[in-house]
């Protein structure tokens, strides 16, 4: 038969979970038969079956046993033998009581106290939890079950055990184990009071780290940035140092194209732009001649031309044998450029 517990939280659940929960213990019954087990039509399963594989476990009341006469000559046997502090005897004979006829709440809490004597904290705890299946008000299982988990380190389920049995029945003999058991609580409070303080300050320090870097992010975004070698820009290109041009529009041009960029790279380069400011002013138009005829340099001035507008964009860094000046309107006039055909092409 179902166990009485197992069959009222089927009766909760919808039709189609409760199918699927009962097909499974079916298969769980095939398959205790199929392994030689009993079929539970024969055996009612208690409740606080212990785990199959736990052989330290003592028996727990199985039916349809009700030989009540032999229950009581045990558990006065057990009783005896309680009193002369043979633990073993006792535990021998309240599991012959036990087997024999249904238990009482009682009767399981006395054997849960002979096995605490001897060191089984974990059976002892089984034993009171079917004592509290009986009576869920026996101040004693939950006595003994809080002294069996205080020793299992279930500290905080020990204190709530010792509490409770306290209030239905108070025992001088557990005032220790509560006061020992409540500075444990307050030990563990503080603790995780303690690790909450140190992950809220580890927040607190790692959100300070994401806005300082958010803004350092931010203001580095709107420095206008500059050519390695020139600073404020590029000398006699328009926005740097003459003409009204956006030195960044240039400037995001200039990074675009990596053969130009390769091509400021080089010494020569950036010393023959350097030099065309050298007092300010306009550059030298015989200076500009030069370099347009530089094989390395010429090709450079010819893409930046090509880059910002022409000769026009590029203000005061014409080239060519026709240096202009500025027309009326103050736009830089170059003129024309000469012989560029044997300039080989960056493109």
């Amino acid at each position: 038969m179902t166990p009485t517990a197992v069959t009222a939280a089927l009766e909760k659940l919808d039709s189609s979970d409760r199918e699927l929960v009962e097909s499974y213990i079916q298969s769980l019954r095939e398959k205790i038969q199929q392994l030689g087990g009993s079929d539970d039509d024969d055996v009612e399963m208690n409740d606080a079956t212990p785990p199959a594989d736990d052989e330290d476990f003592p028996p727990l009341y199985q039916p349809p046993a009700e030989d009540f006469d032999k229950a009581a000559e045990h558990k006065q046997n057990a009783a005896d033998a309680k009193d002369a502090k043979n633990w073993d005897k006792a535990v021998e004979e309240y599991t012959a009581a036990i087997v024999a006829a249904p238990p009482s709440a009682l009767v399981y809490a006395n054997r849960a106290y002979c096995l605490l004597q001897l060191g089984r904290a974990k059976a002892a705890e089984r034993d009171c939890d079917a004592a509290l299946q009986e009576n869920p008000d026996s101040a004693k299982a939950l006595r003994m079950r809080g002294k069996a988990r205080k020793e299992l380190g279930l500290w905080e389920e020990a204190l709530k055990d010792l509490s409770q049995a306290q209030t239905i029945d108070f025992d001088e003999g557990t005032v220790e184990d509560l006061k020992w058991l409540t500075e444990k609580h307050i030990e563990m409070e503080k603790k995780q009071a303690e690790d909450r303080i140190k992950e809220e300050e580890k927040l607190r320090k790692r959100a300070e780290e994401i806005k300082k870097a958010q803004e350092e992010a931010k203001k580095k975004s709107s420095t206008p940035r500059t050519m390695p070698g020139f600073p404020g820009g590029i000398p006699g290109v328009p926005g740097g140092m003459t003409g009204n041009m956006d030195f960044q529009s240039m400037l995001g041009g200039l990074m675009s194209d990596p053969e130009l960029l390769a091509a400021m790279q080089n010494p020569k380069v950036m010393s023959a732009f350097q030099g065309l400011m050298t007092g300010g002013g306009m550059p030298d138009p015989a200076k500009m001649q030069e370099l347009m005829s530089d094989p390395e340099v010429g090709p450079v001035m010819q893409k930046l031309m090509a880059k910002f507008g022409g000769m026009g964009g590029m203000g005061g860094m014409g080239g060519g044998g026709n240096m202009g000046g500025y027309d009326d309107d103050g736009i830089p006039d170059i003129g024309e450029v000469d012989d560029l055909d044997d300039l080989p092409d960056l493109e």
